[in-house]
């Protein structure tokens, strides 16, 4: 299908419900999707529709207020846990949508308690800081909150959850954090406390932490197919691939430069595309000069200063034309570009590159290989 934008990302719904099905196996528990930050550039939208379909999720995550609030416009009526909590004076809107809140402490909770009532409960999960040193209570601190939680009116406690610092990278780190976790859930216990379900677990502590799983897993990074963790393949596949259009070809001549700077200069006769994918799209300066597209079934080169708006690749025996388009993430012939590979250029993480991909790239879903022409239809 020819399709009129300067850029755009595609992304395989059939391969999400793959990553799903891959996750699922290695948790045995239900999921709860993290879709923050538009799904880490995917389309929070259409996936939040799709992951709720599925019998293995039991709700989703977002970051903010606003992100849940977006979802419950497009209708989606499943539960959403904010993970970013909420602000007092956004604890009304919580309640009104349904939202359940992360909290930290048991002022954050009060807030909430103060607008819910028995007609508009509300639910919270608190988050207790295990060596993140981020965002949650102490242990001490957490044991007394549940206590006083579980006494104030119109509030419930869905979930207790921690969240590691060194899933991928650091096994040693993710077993304290368990086991400090393990030791408030024994203490509670020994109180005869009761214990909401508990969820700690992102798409590496899935993988290589079954202690960490409890009643609830996270998985993020990993529902888009990458695997940013160390080990054996697990079976994920990447569901989004990065295109752009040739908007104008030209040829130079030996010593000729390209771009900002002049820092590429050609080597001989060369033929250059101008790409309709720029830094303002999340195609970063960073990659200037370091990185290739894939154009035809074939790796090409990009050259010079990636620009705002655009970005230069050297096509020179490729055979492209205007009419063509450069495979920026993704697969073309017997190449494949992932966005592992750009973050590694960067020194940076495959989250970065994913949630960096702007507005200005129209997202395009497929199924079974062909473009949905009814999400064609809407505007995410």
């Amino acid at each position: 299908m020819k399709l009129p934008y300067p850029a755009w990302a595609e992304v395989d719904l059939d391969r999400l419900h793959h990553n799903v099905d891959v996750i699922h196996a290695a948790a045995g528990v239900p999921l709860l999707p993290v879709i923050k930050a538009n799904a880490y550039g995917h389309g929070a939208n259409v996936l939040a529709i799709q992951l709720l379909r599925r019998q293995e999720v039991a709700g989703l995550c977002v970051w903010t207020i606003q992100e849940a609030e977006a979802l419950r416009r497009e209708g989606i009526k499943g539960r959403i846990v904010a993970l970013g909590g909420v602000a007092p004076q956004e604890a009304r809107l919580a309640v009104e949508l349904c939202v359940e809140p992360v909290v930290g402490s048991v002022a954050q909770a009060q807030a909430l308690a103060g607008v819910a009532n028995r007609r508009k409960p509300a639910s919270v999960h608190l988050k207790v800081d295990t060596g993140m040193a981020r965002l949650g209570a102490d242990r001490q601190d957490a044991f007394d909150a549940i206590a006083k939680i579980s006494r104030m009116e119109g509030l419930s406690l869905a979930g207790l959850m921690t969240h590691f610092a060194f899933a991928g990278e650091n096994r040693k780190g993710v077993r304290e954090q368990v086991e400090s976790f393990e030791d408030l859930l024994g203490a509670l216990r020994g109180a005869g406390k009761n214990i909401p379900s508990c969820h700690a677990a992102n798409t590496a502590g899935i993988f290589l932490h079954p202690e960490a799983r409890f009643q609830l897993v996270r998985p993020g990074i990993g529902l888009y197919g990458i695997q940013e963790f160390a080990g054996p393949d697990v079976g994920l596949k990447p569901v989004l691939s990065l295109k752009a259009r040739v908007s104008w070809i030209r040829d130079v001549s030996k010593g000729q430069t390209v771009s900002y700077g002049g820092i590429w200069k050609s080597p001989g006769k060369r033929r250059v595309a101008v790409v309709s994918l720029g830094y303002a799209d999340g195609y970063s300066r960073l990659l200037s000069n370091r990185v290739h597209g894939i154009i035809n079934g074939k790796r090409t080169k990009q050259i010079g200063v990636i620009c705002m708006d655009v970005s230069m690749f050297d096509i020179t025996r490729t055979g492209a034309g205007e009419r063509d388009f450069m495979t920026l993430i993704g697969s073309d012939g017997a190449h494949c570009i992932g966005a592992l590979d750009l973050a590694h250029v960067m020194g940076t993480i495959s989250y970065e590159i994913l949630c960096g991909i702007g507005n200005r790239v129209r997202r395009i879903y497929h199924r079974s290989g062909k473009v949905d022409r009814k999400l064609l239809m809407r505007v995410f």
